[in-house]
């Protein structure tokens, strides 16, 4: 109309957008983006953002393993809301983690995660629920600061809040007070934050009866029913917990939500993951069930990719330096497998052998790789020896000639690996990483061509090992006519690339570069293969570009 000024209102939406995106990516970056993997314990988390930047950042989880084998769960709530929240929040996540650490009676980390509070302004009146799960018989130690009471969902379907502390918020003069309880087996525990119980049309009591309602129809829901179902893994109901974090957030937050909304849930599972032990001959095709057994092995604790992937291809190299170098060809020996998930949520995988060790020689730059590959895609590679005492007079009298000598002809080597496996946790976006449950691998090939310019092709796809690093190299060297014509090897579908195909790779290399001619390698982007050509400095080309391409 004329005379009417119109404002324009989209600067001001934006602005309110880039206020959302800013807080969700600082509680992204602030809250813990995996979970730990347990043997007795199945932890899942979900988080949503609040709907408007002034409402969002005070909610927040944990999820932590003790020391003494339990594990604690926390769901809080910052007073305040935005950034400053969300700072607030990540400064007393990281306090209490380290006061859980270094404390040894819960209630002494409580006493002093609450004067902390009361110390910083941004802090005080945060409330707090904090469960301690003990593994070993499914007992409980919590309190409730403030904050609503956990639920515990049946197996047969049947719910139960546990009994608040009646402890006050955190910084507020009330001592937090413990109280206990008990899981049975299969039976789950969801901490929540109140967006979930609370809305403007019902009361507290009706909310949490609606949220009960909810949890208990996921936590049974076929698994048809969630879009990010999980296939594989142990107990009664693997998945329980997964669904019950996923759906009963989604059911209840279909309309909306104001404020940020927290679920953590933990399924307690009396009967673990069983330790693994295999026991093979010293000959290459060990390593093919060694692979199957493990792989089967470790989609049963349901892992993230990165840490199945990771640690798979550690075992493998490991398996591998034993089958090649423990034994002499005439007299070969057994190599043994031992894998167990313990309480602190760490694999611990041992290959052992009876042979003798060889260090590995630093002048052959295209050997001795599968140790250096397999330390750096785990946590930790130990190497040892098991002590040698000397027979006759140097083992009586422990004589440091007599002591060098046992070290000299010591027999049998043990390499342990170390590895913390995670499980992602759904945050803000709702983005969640893939996690393994035993990836169909396809089977080994080499798809050959020569183009019409004379460049040799190769497409590789499956595991490269040493069952198959040798038909790697005669098919790469046949197809370049021994090294005549240039060679493209695209490794996109390669699923596994142990040292074995790296030395297959080096001389192909060194049969080329004879001839004046380069091999090129392409990997896809972010592949385990080119994470072990980057370890071992075989130049590779990601993304399925070709070096002339990329000139």
């Amino acid at each position: 109309m004329p005379g009417t000024a119109h404002k324009d209102e989209r600067p001001g939406r934006l602005a309110a957008e880039d206020g959302r995106r800013i807080v969700a990516e600082l509680q992204e970056a602030l809250l813990p983006t995996a979970l730990p993997v347990l043997p007795q314990a199945r932890i899942a988390a979900r988080y949503l953002a609040a709907g408007h930047e002034q409402a969002a950042g005070g909610d927040w989880f944990d999820a932590i393993p003790l020391a003494d084998g339990s594990v604690a769960l926390i769901v809080g709530d910052i007073v305040g809301h935005g950034v400053a929240a969300s700072a607030a929040m990540g400064q007393l996540r990281a306090v209490l983690a380290e006061l859980l650490a270094a404390e040894k009676e819960l209630s002494h980390a409580l006493e002093r995660a609450d004067a902390f509070a009361a110390q910083v302004p941004a802090l005080r009146a945060a409330t707090l629920a904090l469960v301690v799960l003990d593994p070993a018989g499914g007992s409980l130690r919590y309190t409730t600061c403030g904050h609503p009471p956990p639920l515990v969902i049946g197996t047969d379907g049947e719910t139960r809040y546990l009994a608040g502390t009646g402890t006050g918020p955190l910084g507020t003069g009330s001592a937090p007070v413990l109280a206990a309880d008990r899981l049975a087996s299969g039976e789950l525990i969801l901490l929540y934050s109140d967006g979930l119980i609370e809305r403007p049309d019902q009361t507290m009591a009706e909310g949490m009866a609606e949220l009960a309602a909810v949890a208990a129809d996921a936590a049974g829901a076929p698994e048809a029913q969630w879009a990010h179902g999980s296939h594989g893994g142990h107990g009664a109901d693997p998945a329980a917990a997964e669904r019950v974090c996923q759906l009963t957030v989604e059911r209840l937050t279909r309309v909306g939500h104001a404020d940020d909304i927290t679920a953590l849930a933990a399924q307690w599972l009396a009967d673990p993951v069983p330790a693994l032990h295999l026991e093979l001959p010293s000959r290459r095709p060990s390593l093919t069930k060694a692979r199957d057994a493990f792989a089967g092995w470790l989609s049963r604790l349901d892992a993230a990719a990165e840490d199945w992937e990771a640690l798979h291809l550690a075992m493998v190299e490991v398996f591998t330096n034993a089958i090649e170098h423990a034994y002499p060809s005439e007299a070969p020996g057994n190599v043994e497998l031992d894998a167990e998930l313990g309480n602190d949520g760490y694999v611990e995988c041992r290959v052992t052998d009876q042979g003798t060790w060889r260090p590995p020689d630093p002048a052959d730059a295209d050997r001795g790789h599968g140790l250096m590959v397999a330390g750096q895609v785990v946590d930790r590679l130990l190497v040892s020896h098991p002590p040698q005492v000397p027979a006759g007079p140097a083992a009586e009298t422990g004589t440091v000639a007599g002591l060098k000598a046992a070290a000299r002809t010591a027999v049998g080597t043990t390499v342990a690996l170390r590895h913390r496996l995670r499980r992602p946790a759904i945050l803000a976006s709702g983005h969640r990483r893939e996690h393994a449950a035993h990836p169909v691998e396809p089977p080994f090939a080499v798809d050959t061509s020569v183009a019409a310019g004379a460049t040799a092709r190769a497409l590789v796809s499956g595991p490269v090992d040493i069952t198959t690093a040798d038909k790697l190299t005669r098919r790469l060297l046949s197809v370049s006519r021994g090294g005549t014509v240039p060679l493209v090897a695209d490794l996109s579908g390669v699923t596994q690339l142990a040292s074995a195909g790296v030395r297959a790779l080096y001389a192909v290399s060194e049969q080329l570069a004879a001839h004046g001619h380069g091999l090129t390698l392409i990997t896809a982007p972010g592949s385990g293969a080119g994470v072990v050509l980057d370890l071992v400095r075989l130049a590779h080309v990601p993304g399925g570009k070709t070096a002339e391409q990329e000139a």
